[in-house]
Order: C-alpha cells, then sequence, then structure tokens
C-alpha cells in the first residue's frame, strides 16, 4: 500500500510531491499532540516525553537495522554536534508536550510555530548568515503575535511560558539541522535526537512515574509511530519541495488542533489565539518566501559567473 502510494506521488511534480508529504505530517503531528494531550490525564509530560522518546527509538530499530553502522546509519561524522542537538532537542520535547499537556493544542501550536522567527538571530550570530531589515522588522512583528499569545496582560502561565522556552530549542536544533544534515542522513538525525533524550528524559520521569496499563501502552506506541512518521514526513517534505512554496501547508495544523480541541476537549478557539497565531503566520511566510526570494537570486548570479 505505501509502495503504491509512494508511487503514485513520485508522479508529482517536486512541489506537489512536497505538498503531499507536508499535507500528511500535518496530521501525523496532530495526532500525536492530541494522543499525548489525552494520556496527559494519567500521566506527567515529562513521563509522556521519555515515553514518545523511547518507543520512537523501538519504531525507527528496523530502518536503523536495515542502514546499518555504517554511515548512513548511526554513524555519524560529527557526533559532538549530534549530541548538542539531542540535548537541545530534548528540553524541547519536554518543554513542548508540557505545553500541549497543560493548555489548548492550538494555543500550543501557535506558539511552537514561532520557531522559524527565532531561528532568524540565532541564524545570525551562530551560522553568520546576513539578516537583512526586512526579515529583521518581520521577525520582531512575529515577536508582537508571540507576545500577543502569551497574554498581553503579562499574566504569563507555566505552560505559554514552556511552549516558548519549546520554540526557541527548536529553533537552536534547526540550527544544528542545518549544519549536521550535510553530513549525515535524516535516519542518524532521529537515531541521536531519541538516544541523547533518553537519559535526560528518565530521571525527571521517574520522579512522576505511573506504570501505564496495556490499553495506555497502545496508546503510547501510536503516539511514538505517529511522531516517527510525521518526523520522517516533514523532512522529506522539505527535502523535495520549495520552503517558499508548501510552508503555508504547514499551518494547517493549527486549524486541525483547534478541531481537535474543539471536538475532543471540548475547548474553544480564544481571540488571543486567533490574532497572535495571524500576525505570528504572516510574520514567518514573509520570512521564508524572503529567504527562497534571497536564494534564487544568489543561484542566478552564480550560473551567470
Amino acid at each position: 500500500m505505501i509502495d503504491k502510494v509512494s508511487g503514485f506521488v513520485s508522479g508529482l511534480s517536486n512541489n506537489l510531491q512536497g505538498a503531499f508529504w507536508l499535507f500528511m505530517s500535518v496530521f501525523a503531528f496532530t495526532t500525536m499532540a492530541a494522543l499525548a494531550k489525552y494520556l496527559g490525564n494519567d500521566f506527567h509530560a515529562f513521563q509522556i516525553s521519555f515515553f514518545r522518546a523511547s518507543f520512537s527509538l523501538i519504531v525507527i530499530l528496523p530502518f536503523l537495522i536495515k542502514a546499518g553502522l555504517s554511515q548512513g546509519g548511526i554513524k555519524t561524522k560529527v557526533p559532538l554536534l549530534q549530541i548538542a542537538r539531542g540535548v537541545i532537542s530534548a528540553i524541547g520535547i519536554m518543554m513542548g508536550f508540557y505545553a500541549i499537556v497543560n493548555m489548548p493544542l492550538a494555543d500550543a501550536q501557535a506558539i511552537r510555530f514561532s520557531s522559524s522567527l527565532f531561528v532568524v538571530p540565532l541564524a545570525a550570530i551562530f551560522l553568520h548568515e546576513r539578516v537583512g531589515l526586512k526579515r529583521t522588522v518581520a521577525a520582531l512583528i512575529g515577536f508582537l503575535g508571540v507576545i500577543i499569545m502569551l497574554n498581553p496582560s503579562g499574566n504569563y502561565n507555566i505552560a505559554a511560558l514552556s511552549a516558548l522556552g519549546a520554540a526557541i530549542a527548536f529553533a537552536g536544533a534547526a540550527i544544528f539541522v542545518k549544519v549536521v544534515s550535510k553530513y549525515d542522513q535524516p535516519i542518524t538525525l532521529m537515531f541521536y535526537s531519541n538516544i541523547v533524550s533518553i537519559p535526560i528524559m528518565i530521571i525527571p520521569a521517574l520522579l512522576v512515574w505511573i506504570t501505564p496499563n496495556l490499553d495506555q501502552l497502545i496508546l503510547i506506541l501510536l503516539m511514538a509511530i505517529c511522531a516517527s512518521i510525521a518526523h520522517n514526513f516533514f523532512i522529506r517534505a522539505y527535502a523535495i519541495g520549495e520552503a517558499s512554496v508548501i510552508a503555508p501547508i504547514d499551518y494547517v495544523r493549527l486549524l486541525a488542533s483547534a478541531a481537535v480541541d474543539f471536538l475532543i476537549f471540548g475547548i474553544i478557539f480564544g481571540l488571543n489565539t486567533l490574532i497572535g497565531s495571524s500576525i505570528i503566520i504572516l510574520s514567518t511566510l514573509y520570512i521564508v518566501r524572503r529567504e527562497a526570494k534571497i536564494q534564487k537570486n544568489k543561484k542566478q548570479e552564480f550560473e551567470q559567473i
């Protein structure tokens, strides 16, 4: 079945292929988040984070075995960078799950989208990328959306701040991905994300540990499968399609999260979420399209040499 779908999709243009895989990743991510929030009724977010990393490692084991110990499997050319990225990712995952469990999914996802805004200053500082005035202004406007999402009165709650912390951590991880992806395959990145996260997450998880029953274990496994599928589809989408073309599809995740909030958890989309998320999305889209335009101009200049 999967081979038939892949065969059909491969016949489409690159951007349509990227759009398809990103669309599929949206629903996998949303399902994972919904399962995590549901499990949050019985387990602490730290334990859910540990489950996610542990079971995700089990899910990708067959692919690691197939890839072998050579380059493309668990062998990496940049071990220290992989470990550093794994540590930052672990922090982001724990903070992200805390937000998912303790606030509406749509709110958590909207603040999570601000990660792209934090990539702008981090790329300038650590990758020495030139950031122009227009992208800087767009990022600052996006941060205004984040403030509105948190609460304009200044009454910030821990869950919202946790979502913001997750966005910053994932932005940092994205900087590392830009570097390590030049040396290692996606499956290698997924391996180190999980193998580094597990020892970091196990101590907080043990402090709040509740042994799951069989039904809960099935839900945990489904959550891990969705997380692995979503991660794989997301990487595949951006490897094939142009970011400026397919990026808007990822924002369907916000609508899907709002639908889950309402239909499953009885939570209604708030005005702060609507205004703040709109500002974040528009700012992020501008930055993505601006980056694509700059890269296109660089390519044209290179071809003229």
